[in-house]
């Protein structure tokens, strides 16, 4: 069984650093999704940017060599200095050449060096840089590709091959075929700055490395080296012949890992060039700064679990402490101890709780001593009838003596008194249980009638008025005769209306029954097979023109002297109506000195529940 504290901290990790985490995860996801489109799209115009670059050098380079190859004074000196026949002649040639290129250099407003390969063989080198003079001689087979394609203009596959000076673009042109001419071949090399700051290359975070790609698929230009650039070359060689690597002029984006990591690579075409542009970007590099700060909140939110959990021991601490003491208290009260009480925390609700429980213990210490008191009471009925108790077996087998010896010696009187008391203490000890049919009830009280007359006279008659279906609901048994008692001992036995013993004239005991609709609840059963009618009840009136009493005398309690019977029959009437059925059945009693007496029951319609009926043999199990 789990604890408060630990059930919210449960709850705030399931419900605030779970979703906490996996938000974080998922927009992590998300921005690392972003970040690669976004890099994607700037790879693209970077690309671009540079394809362009690269085509106006290109281009511009391409320019200025055929217009140099085809310029008519530069051939001319060229063949000048190819017919040279000694070294002055060759030195006038040369300082022609040199003005020559000096102006070409002036008005290209570049930085280079052109070669002039000589028909007769050898060649003319000037260069704008000292470093490029000092390169060493030149090597006639960078020339292959241009003398394959004779009188157009050639890009040499290279940028940083020709004499160990990096970042030159290099153009070469050969002659047609037949055309006379001295020069066997012009070389043009120029220097890109641009290239230069492409080949240093920003790389790590702060923007993507660069490799060109040389027709042959070898690196020309590359701001890595190693190990990454090699596999990376690879890779693209092989989606290259898988047919991966897009078509066309058109840039293409894709994921290629190198070295054991993963590299965002944008690859772009620079036609007519036939090279390629790789943009190279680490996709851990990019992302680490995401994975840094997603690191820094698992801390964060473990630190704010950490916090929360101590928060709720403490302010939980508080909270069960009086709750446990109230469950203590309740312990106490199971074992019957009714003057525990709680006292009230600081805290409102746990005030509230405190209270209601102590009001709980109040009411229920109520309760149990109102359920004492009333067990006492029925405690007390059951012994007082016991006392009154004799064997019924006994007492009907000598009042049927009486009866036959009556017969037999022809006193039909005494033999009809016996009959009649026969019926009354048949009534009395019939059965075990506490009801009877209202019938059953009639009958006794007319036996019981018939024998109060042989004691009084004939100072009284009875009268019975019972409504159709009222013979058959079920009422609690010796409930009228207690009454009738009364009527008869009060009403015409004692005072008159004139003030002497007994009446003149005679009276009349009249017993009515009928059924009447009120929206009353179901009373409790006292016996399982006794059914209640919904919404409605008994009605049974007891009435005497007999002598009357006055509102004290009439009021249903025990007292003392000489009316003590009759006002415990009736007292103890009420109690087993209160008893056995509680609120709001009871009894009334109306009263006129020298006028009349009535007392009205009101009782539950009960009738028998075929379901449950024990059957008859059952039910008068105690009559033999």
């Amino acid at each position: 069984m789990t604890t408060l504290s630990r059930r919210f901290s449960g709850a705030f990790l399931l419900l605030v650093v779970l979703p906490s985490l996996v938000v974080s995860v998922v927009l992590s996801r998300l921005y690392l999704g972003a970040l690669r489109r976004t890099v994607e799209l700037q790879s693209y115009a970077i690309a671009e940017q540079v394809a362009e670059n690269v085509r106006v050098e290109t281009e511009s380079t391409a320019v200025l060599a055929a217009a140099l190859f085809h310029d008519g004074e530069l051939r001319r000196l060229a063949s000048g200095y190819a017919a040279a026949a000694g070294a002055t002649e060759r030195f006038v040639w040369t300082r022609a050449l040199d003005e020559k290129l000096v102006s070409f250099f002036t008005y290209s407003n570049r930085i280079g060096e052109v070669v002039v390969y000589l028909a007769s063989g050898g060649a003319y080198r000037f260069a704008n840089d000292p470093k490029l003079i000092a390169t060493g001689p030149v090597d006639r087979r960078e020339l292959a590709g241009a003398a394959a394609e004779p009188g157009k203009v050639f890009l040499l596959d290279a940028l940083d091959a020709m004499h160990g000076e990096p970042r030159m673009i290099s153009i070469a042109v050969c002659p047609a075929p037949g055309e006379p001419i001295a020069i066997a071949a012009l070389l043009v090399r120029f220097r890109v700055p641009a290239f230069e700051a492409l080949a240093a290359g920003p790389g790590g975070d702060g923007g993507p490395d660069v490799v060109l790609l040389g027709r042959s698929g070898r690196p020309i230009l590359s701001s890595l080296a190693g190990e990454p650039l090699d596999e990376l070359v690879r890779g693209l060689a092989v989606r290259s012949d898988d047919g991966q690597a897009g078509g066309g002029d058109r840039a293409s984006f894709r994921a290629l890992p190198a070295a054991g990591r993963s590299w965002l690579a944008t690859v772009q075409p620079l036609a007519p060039t036939g090279w390629t542009l790789v943009l190279l970007a680490d996709e851990a590099a990019l992302s680490r700064r995401v994975t840094r700060y997603a690191w820094y909140l698992i801390p964060a939110l473990a630190l704010l679990a950490a916090l929360f959990i101590a928060y709720a021991r403490l302010f939980f601490a508080r909270v069960t402490a009086p709750i446990r003491a109230v469950i203590g208290h309740m312990a106490r009260v199971g074992r019957g101890d009714y003057a525990v009480r709680a006292t009230a925390p600081a805290i409102r609700e746990l005030a509230e709780l405190s209270r209601g429980f102590n009001h709980m213990v109040e009411a229920a210490e109520r309760l149990e001593a109102e359920r004492a008191r009333t067990e006492r009471e029925r405690l007390a009925a059951e012994i007082e009838a016991l006392r009154y108790q004799i064997n019924p077996h006994f007492i009907a087998n000598t009042l049927n003596s009486i009866r036959l010896m009556a017969s037999a010696a022809r006193a039909d009187a005494i033999a009809d008194m016996t009959r009649d008391l026969m019926r009354v203490v048949s009534d009395s000890y019939a059965g075990a249980g506490v009801l009877a049919e209202l019938s059953r009830e009639l009958a006794g009280i007319s036996a019981y009638v018939g024998i109060m007359k042989v004691r009084f006279g004939e100072r009284f008659a009875l009268a019975v008025a019972a409504e159709p279906g009222t013979e058959s609901l079920l009422v609690l048994r010796m409930l009228l005769q207690p009454i009738v008692e009364n009527a008869i001992l009060h009403g015409f036995a004692g005072a008159g209306r004139t003030g002497q013993a007994g009446r003149a004239e005679r009276g009349t005991i009249r017993i009515t029954a009928r059924r009447e609709p009120r929206a009353v609840p179901a009373p409790p059963r006292p016996e399982p097979w006794a059914r209640p009618v919904p919404d409605q009840v008994l009605v049974l009136e007891v009435h005497d023109d007999g002598a009357g009493m006055d509102p004290e005398r009439a009021a249903p309690r025990p007292g003392r002297g000489p009316e003590r019977l009759h006002r415990i029959g009736i007292a103890n009437v009420e109690r087993r109506i209160a008893l056995n059925f509680g609120a709001p059945y009871g009894l009334a009693i109306e009263s006129e000195p020298g006028a009349f007496t009535r007392v009205r029951f009101v009782l539950p319609a009960l009738v028998r529940d075929d379901a449950t009926d024990p059957g008859p043999a059952a039910r008068e199990a105690g009559d033999a």
